[in-house]
């Protein structure tokens, strides 16, 4: 056992005289000069205490290892339980030590104690004043405190090193105080401590300059040793004179050659004559262990100087001698380079590594406690703006002759930053044979198993709490703690450390730790805080975390005790899984789940929210004694499928068991509910106000909690899988809400039915969340290509597109239109806002009662909302009222017709502002697909019309092709106008009122006589006639096909017409080169060539005057005498007038006509091309262009 005080020794003594030179030799180098350590503090003796240590000792019984460590009533106190330990209360203080460390500021008062197991005895130092009590005795009650004054000096700023002195268990202990001046004072019984404490005898150490005492170790019952900053070793010896014990000291000797034995005798001595004399360079002492007895009962003493390890070993006949002075900085860097990698500083000096303190097993293996510094990077990212973080680590050397080889290196899970509490030089002791290490921190101990990789940390919870000493039962592998407000007792159970499994064995710790914060974290009086080891697993802390959720939404007995009362039994596991969360938290962990994780633990408690008020909600209706329970069926209908185990009260069973399954009972509510009116005979609507409530206490209940918890658990929204949004929960929820819908709608179902009435809104509510969340997380999944994602996402899209204006127009039928407008605002459907506003008073805006609340949206909304409301008025035929919101509206209305291209409309807004540029745009766009020739012709006027008020607005130069593709539409328009009155000639001949198939007979006979052999083509011709009747406007291949397949004996310049008409077109170029093929090959056909071409008996003159009456003759003379019509196709020979359009072409410009028709137009064609081959053209077809080109020059 060690006891320990707030910090060591300096390392150099001159740092407290500075004015006095030392008379030693040089010492070596220290390996760092930042002294600025955090539970390892500096070692200017003016600012911090210096350490008492004390070893086990004898390792028999212990005083207090028969006591029953229980309270009063019989009951014990745990703190902390785990497999591997269970920290428990084990005594009080005594109220004199009590009152003076309750206000204790541990950063300027300074105190050290230790914990006697071997006496049974403990005490408390401070500068003046020791406090000795009973340990054991205190367990039965408040002890009895010995009060005893401390060897003091002025320039003192430590308590004085002490240790008890075990006479045996017959008497009382003894008690010896020494002062860092080298003052000891001696009390032969801590009984005098009763009477004041005034009987002790006084001894001085004979320190050189300088020299101030670092640490005192008992061997044995009559010897301690004393080590100093100078690198001195002292021993003190108690011998008794006439029944009285004296204690006298003296400085480690080397032996004497007339009195050793061993120098007459060298066999009998560990170290031959011959063996080559250590020098002991001088140095600060942090530390002294006892090693093994040697055979001549000699004692292995083993001291920590600086960054070297020496080795004393102290004889019987009461000489010493040191055997090894070894420097082991070096192979203990290398050693933590090669076990932690990269995370260990390359740097030597920004290592800063330090020897802190030792320990030697049985086997003789020295176990090193190490500190270091971390990386920058880690400091950054791991302390606080003021501290430094150190790291500390197990060393276990053995010897290797004169020096020492490293066999393992263990982590400690500590790391002091400027938050770890009132500093002290941490001290480590061996447990159970050596297997356990445990280390004092001032605000922890930490234990570290040796032969596993079991290690634990039991924290203290108070900032004004700290640990003052460590006593060690090795018998009973049991570990006393003492700290500044209670002592506790740590039972170990070595099976489980020396067990403990690697793979599985850190997920269970972290589950140990995170169970005993949920179990004993919350006790007002428990002074242990629970933490995580630096650096813990990811992996394992999601496991643990995720098991110890699941444990407690099933009810664990090891975590949530037995109670009949389901409402308070449910309110303890809600609270059990926010402690976990908030333990996560506190330990600033989270970061180091994964999201998936977080979204587990954070569904787990969702689920169990949402049990706790569903059940509350249950117990409300079980108070009205209902005939029937939708609940009790649909849980009963789970148990019956999924439980194995037989419950008679199976509605308590699902609550305490079954909670993460609470999804699966909801989407089989509606179900249920419906299939028990069948079954019962009872009326759906009797039921359907408990199935509705289920469903909304649980959804808007696991929603709330979510939106609460985004930050608490680190959330991503969407969530991965929310059992809240399942396709099932949906469907029943939008069964719920039609069937509700259904049965209070009519006004005296609403009066009968008042509840199901008032459930709509909420309904309504749910079933949107419900449908958005499902949508965000399709979306994100479809981004990652999952198989048949996309498609879910569009179908689910368009359903709630679909379904939102029903639900919200619903809601306003029903009496709920603020739930309805609410609805709409939330999720921004601004479609169905415009809508809402519209159900009323239209026109003027200013009568709408929703004026003002069209107004707010568009202030609030801005184009999001004007857009969807100028679309309704337009689908809605309100376009008045669209042109009548006043010049507020105009920078939106202009907006909104850029968007949405609405040329009907647009030009009359243009118009109206003066941007006639604009509106003449707008008009010829819609001109284009007007389907109506008198209001093309409008349309096309205005339009025209309207880019010379531009023009002269302006004053600028007209834009040619603007004003070309009015030109262009007026001549189509005038073609159109053209045939009309061609067509309405033979129309008006007709007697009486006759059909319109009948007039376009009639025309086809008289326009079109040679048309009817080609059926198809003649079919197309009537249909285009009829159009034309009806004053409907033709395609331009339209317009061309009538102006071709007539006969066009009186009208030979249309084919010329045609021709014009396409070159200025826009057609896909395949379908524009097939149209021109077409025109010229009727143009070929309308003359009979081989009555032409009779020559027998006819003179040029004759033959050119037939030429001159042809068709091909009036075509070039008007398409000669216009050349600026440069169009590939434009003048096709006879040869190439042979190609007719393909059926992909046919096809391309009759899209949805059935293919055999397809198939008979192109015979049509076939039909034409086979009358061409039969002339022979190719000489006629020269002389016809020549002549138009001479009667062309000639004028």
């Amino acid at each position: 056992m060690a006891t320990f005080s707030p910090s060591p020794a300096p390392r150099r003594s001159s740092r407290l005289r500075s004015n006095v030179r030392p008379t030693s030799p040089p010492r070596r180098t220290r390996l760092a000069t930042n002294n600025s350590r955090l539970s390892t503090p500096n070692r200017i003796v003016d600012s911090a205490s210096v350490v008492s240590l004390m070893d086990i000792g004898d390792a028999g019984s212990s005083a207090g290892s028969e006591r029953s460590l229980t309270t009063k009533s019989g009951v014990e106190y745990v703190f902390a339980k785990s497999d591997q330990l269970t920290v428990s209360f084990y005594a009080n203080l005594p109220l004199e030590v009590t009152q003076i460390l309750r206000n204790a500021d541990f950063y300027r008062d300074v105190y050290s104690g230790e914990i006697d197991t071997l006496t049974g005895f403990a005490l408390v130092a401070s500068m003046k004043t020791c406090f000795v009590w009973q340990h054991a005795m205190a367990v039965k009650g408040i002890p009895t405190c010995y009060i005893f004054t401390c060897p003091y000096d002025v320039n003192q700023t430590n308590p004085p090193f002490h240790s008890l002195v075990p006479w045996g268990s017959g008497r009382e202990p003894g008690l010896i105080l020494l002062s860092t001046a080298g003052e000891i004072r001696f009390w032969d019984s801590v009984g005098i401590g009763l009477a004041g404490g005034d009987r002790y005898s006084t001894t001085y150490l004979e320190l050189k300059a300088e020299g101030l005492v670092t640490g005192m170790k008992r061997v044995d019952t009559q010897t301690y040793i004393v080590s100093t900053t100078l690198g001195s070793l002292y021993k003190l010896v108690l011998t008794s004179t006439g029944g009285k014990y004296h204690l006298s000291s003296n400085p480690f000797s080397k032996p004497s050659t007339s009195l050793s034995l061993s120098r007459l005798i060298p066999f009998f001595s560990s170290s031959s004559s011959t063996t080559t004399q250590v020098i002991s360079e001088p140095g600060n002492i942090s530390a002294i262990a006892l090693g093994s007895q040697m055979i001549d009962r000699g004692q292995e003493i083993w001291v920590l100087i600086e960054s070297r390890i020496q080795k004393w070993v102290m004889k019987l006949e009461g000489w010493e001698e040191i055997l090894q002075d070894e420097d082991v900085a070096n192979i203990i860097q290398v050693a933590l380079r090669t076990r932690f990698g990269d995370s260990v500083e390359k740097d030597d000096a920004k290592l800063d590594l330090e020897l802190v303190d030792l320990v030697v097993d049985s086997a003789n293996k020295i176990i090193v406690l190490v500190s270091y510094e971390a990386l920058e990077q880690v400091n950054m990212m791991a302390m606080d703006a003021t501290g430094i973080r150190r790291i500390y680590s197990l060393v276990q050397l053995s010897p290797l002759g004169d020096s020492f080889k490293v066999e393992a290196v263990i982590s400690v899970p500590y790391q002091s930053t400027s938050s770890s509490g009132a500093p002290m030089h941490p001290r480590i002791q061996a447990l159970t044979e050596g297997h356990l290490i445990s280390i004092q921190f001032g605000d922890a101990v930490a234990l570290c198993a040796r032969a596993s990789d079991y290690q634990e940390r039991l924290e203290l919870k108070s900032a004004t709490d700290r640990t003052l000493g460590v006593g060690i039962m090795q018998n009973d592998s049991v570990m006393l703690l003492l700290t500044a407000a209670t002592t506790m007792k740590v039972n170990i159970d070595v099976d489980n450390v020396l067990t403990f499994d690697t793979e599985s064995g850190k997920t269970h710790l972290i589950k140990s730790i995170m169970t005993q914060a949920i179990l004993y974290g919350s006790l007002p009086n428990n002074p242990l805080h629970f933490s995580f080891p630096p650096e813990v697993d990811e992996d394992s802390l999601m496991q643990a975390a995720q098991q110890l959720s699941a444990a407690i939404l099933q009810s664990d007995p090891d975590l949530v005790r037995g109670n009949q009362d389901l409402s308070s039994q449910l309110k303890i596991r809600v609270e059990r899984l926010a402690w976990l969360i908030q333990f996560v938290n506190e330990n600033t962990v989270l970061n180091k789940m994964s999201q998936r994780c977080r979204q587990v633990l954070a569904t787990d408690s969702e689920k169990l929210n949402a049990a706790y008020h569903l059940w509350t909600s249950h117990n409300e209706l079980l108070a009205t004694g209902p005939a029937h329970s939708v609940l009790n069926d649909a849980v009963y209908t789970y148990m019956n499928e999924y439980e194995t185990d037989y419950h008679e009260d199976f509605m308590r069973a699902f609550f305490k068991f079954h909670v993460k399954d609470l999804g699966v009972v909801m989407e089989q509510i509606p179900n249920v509910a419906l299939n028990a009116a069948q079954q019962t005979g009872r009326n759906i609507g009797d039921l359907l106000p408990e199935a509705n409530r289920i469903l909304l206490t649980v959804l808007t209940t696991a929603s709330r909690h979510r939106e609460q918890s985004i930050i608490t658990y680190g959330i991503d929204l969407p969530t991965i899988d929310s059992w809240t949004s399942t396709s099932s929960i949906i469907d029943g929820i939008h069964a719920l809400f039609d069937t509700t819908t259904r049965i209070s709608e009519p006004p005296a179902a609403a009066n009968q039915h008042s509840e199901l009435h008032n459930q709509l809104p909420e309904l309504a509510e749910v079933l949107f969340a419900c449908i958005s969340q499902r949508l965000e997380r399709l979306a994100i999944d479809a981004k990652g290509e999952a198989s048949g994602i996309e498609r879910e996402l569009h179908e689910l899209q368009q359903k709630f597109d679909m379904l939102r204006p029903e639900v919200l127009e619903t809601l306003r039928r029903g009496g709920h239109a603020q739930s309805a407008f609410k609805l709409a605002e939330k999720y921004q459907d601004f479609d169905s806002l415009a809508a809402l506003c519209h159900r009323e008073s239209i026109y003027p805006p200013e009568d709408n009662p929703n004026f003002a609340r069209i107004q707010g949206y568009v202030e609030r909304f801005k184009e999001q909302f004007t857009n969807a409301l100028y679309r309704w008025y337009i689908q809605h035929g309100e376009v008045r009222t669209l042109f009548a919101q006043g010049e507020a509206h105009n920078a939106y209305i202009d907006q909104f017709f850029e968007q949405n291209s609405t040329p009907s409309l647009s030009w009359l807004h243009d118009l109206g502002n003066k941007h006639y540029l604009e509106a003449a745009g707008a008009l010829l766009a819609e001109a284009q697909q007007t389907a109506s020739l008198e209001v093309k012709h409008l349309e096309l006027s205005i339009g025209k019309l309207a880019n010379l008020a531009h023009l002269r607005k302006t004053e600028s130069a007209a834009d040619d092709s603007l004003y070309d593709a009015f030109h262009d539409a007026l001549d189509v328009v005038g073609v159109h106008e053209a045939l009309l009155d061609e067509f309405n000639t033979v129309v008006a001949n007709m007697r009486g009122r006759r059909s319109l198939d009948t007039q376009a007979d009639t025309i086809i006979k008289a326009k079109a006589s040679l048309l009817p052999e080609k059926r198809d083509l003649t079919n197309i011709f009537r249909n285009s006639v009829k159009d034309l009747l009806q004053g409907k406007s033709l395609s331009i291949e339209d317009t061309v096909d009538v102006l071709t397949l007539k006969d066009n004996f009186d009208s030979v310049g249309d084919y010329a017409t045609a021709l014009h008409l396409l070159a200025r077109c826009n057609l896909p170029e395949a379908r524009k080169h097939a149209a021109f093929t077409t025109v010229w090959r009727r143009i070929y056909l309308h003359d009979d060539w081989k009555a032409i071409q009779k020559t027998s008996g006819v003179g040029d003159a004759e033959l050119s005057q037939r030429f001159r009456q042809t068709a091909l003759y009036s075509t070039f003379l008007d398409i000669l005498s216009r050349p600026d019509e440069d169009v590939d196709g434009f003048e096709i020979d006879p040869d190439l007038a042979l190609v007719v359009p393909t059926v992909e072409e046919i096809s391309s410009r009759w899209p949805g006509l059935p293919q055999d028709q397809v198939e008979r137009i192109h015979d049509d064609y076939e039909i034409e091309c086979d009358k061409l081959g039969d002339f022979e053209l190719e000489e006629a077809y020269s002389r016809v262009r020549e002549l138009a080109e001479i009667d062309i020059l000639q004028g």
